[in-house]
């Protein structure tokens, strides 16, 4: 049974509460932070702290004590949010500060495992148009053309 200790940012949102759940279901301890509560569920996560991590004195606390980081946590705002091009700036530098926060003082809290997540948004806008044949393959995302700042971001 694993005894490890972890991490799940974005625990708030749809894959980070489903997350939490099979973590948990794994005998994992888990905290969730996120910036809000879960719309649908509240996951069953030991701890969840409702924390705004670009704060880099949040993310100094919710790391201490883990053994890895499951970083779901994104300026994510959805379709409406993303694709009008009025929060590209936002979306790049509330999401960098996010991953560069988690990852900085994870690290000097001395934790060794990072899983960070992607998103279909990497992918050039010409490689999703065929819904029956998407090409969404690793090599697919280079050249580099995101189909939005979100997808630059996590190419960042």
């Amino acid at each position: 049974m694993p005894t490890s200790r972890v991490l799940v940012t974005g625990a708030g949102g749809f894959i980070g509460g489903h997350l939490v759940r099979r973590l948990k279901a794994e005998g994992y301890w888990v905290r969730g932070v996120d910036i809000k509560r879960h719309d649908f569920a509240e996951p069953p996560a030991d701890e969840f702290i409702v924390g705004d991590l670009r704060d880099a004195a949040v993310v100094s606390e919710i790391v201490r004590g883990i053994d890895e980081v499951y970083q779901l946590a994104a300026d994510m705002g959805g379709a409406g949010y993303i694709f009008t091009g009025e929060h590209d700036a936002c979306v790049l530098h509330n999401s960098a500060s996010i991953n560069l926060n988690v990852l900085e003082f994870g690290k000097r809290a001395g934790i060794k495992r990072f899983f960070y997540s992607s998103s279909a948004c990497i992918y050039p806008e010409y490689n999703q148009l065929d819904p029956d044949n998407p090409k969404c393959s690793e090599e697919s995302a280079y050249p580099a053309a995101p189909d939005s700042e979100y997808g630059w971001e996590k190419l960042f």
